[in-house]
Parts: structure tokens; C-alpha cells; sequence
């Protein structure tokens, strides 16, 4: 019997999207080295960098929305814990192509070395559990 390769398609990275994640990841990783961190939990993939983060959630679509968590504060009107959430200033989907990966990854790095204007919008604070 020959084997299914489409048996798990929607569930599996294809070799050519593995590759541009993992070339395109590259300066990231060396930017920003050990004291990146990465966690997943289903189609969500937090990547951590003192105390930010960057939220990449995979859409049906096949796109990938990423949302960006500043360090917490104190806010000033509640006195609890926040974090600023932002997204891009043009909302952008990332697709998994080497282009999409690139892309990512360059506003990944320009979040985790501070850049906000004009490149992020602030949309949200989070308020965090105590």
C-alpha cells in the first residue's frame, strides 16, 4: 500500500515552510540568543524576550495574526498590573513563505528592541491576574 502523505496536511509543517520559518528565524535567534524564549500550545506560539512577547496565533486561512505584549506596568488608573498589547500600525497577516517568515521576524526584532511608533498601534491594556 502506498503511504498517505496528505493524511495529516492541515496538522503538519510542510518541509519548504519548516525551512523558511527556520532561515528566517535566524536573526532572532542570534539578536537576541538565550534570553529568547518560546513556548506553544495548540496553532499559538508565544516568543519572550524580557518580558515581552510576541502572540502568533495560526488562522484558518493559513495566515498567521501576531499580537505584541510590552513588559507589565503598574497602571496608573487601576494601580494593577498591565501590559500594553499592540499590533502593527498596517495590520498585517504573515504567511508561511519565506517572505511571510521574513517579515515576522523583522517586526519580532524591531518590538523586542523597543521600536513602538510609527510601526506598532497600542489597541489594548491587559490587566493580569494577581
Amino acid at each position: 500500500m502506498a503511504p498517505r502523505s496528505r493524511a495529516y496536511a492541515g496538522l503538519v509543517f510542510s518541509p519548504q515552510t519548516a525551512s523558511a520559518l527556520a532561515s528566517a528565524t535566524a536573526p532572532l535567534l542570534s539578536s537576541f540568543g538565550e534570553d529568547l524564549t518560546l513556548w506553544r500550545d495548540g496553532n499559538v506560539v508565544h516568543w519572550s524576550y524580557e518580558g515581552q512577547t510576541v502572540i502568533v496565533a495560526q488562522q484558518t486561512d493559513g495566515s498567521v495574526a501576531a499580537s505584541f505584549v510590552d513588559t507589565p506596568a503598574v497602571d496608573a488608573v487601576s494601580g494593577t498590573p498591565a501590559s500594553a498589547v499592540y499590533r502593527r500600525a498596517v495590520e498585517r497577516c504573515y504567511y508561511l513563505t519565506l517572505d511571510g517568515c521574513r517579515a515576522m521576524v523583522g517586526d519580532m526584532t524591531a518590538f523586542f528592541s523597543g521600536e513602538r511608533e510609527p510601526f506598532f498601534t497600542f489597541v489594548e491594556a491587559r490587566l493580569l491576574d494577581a
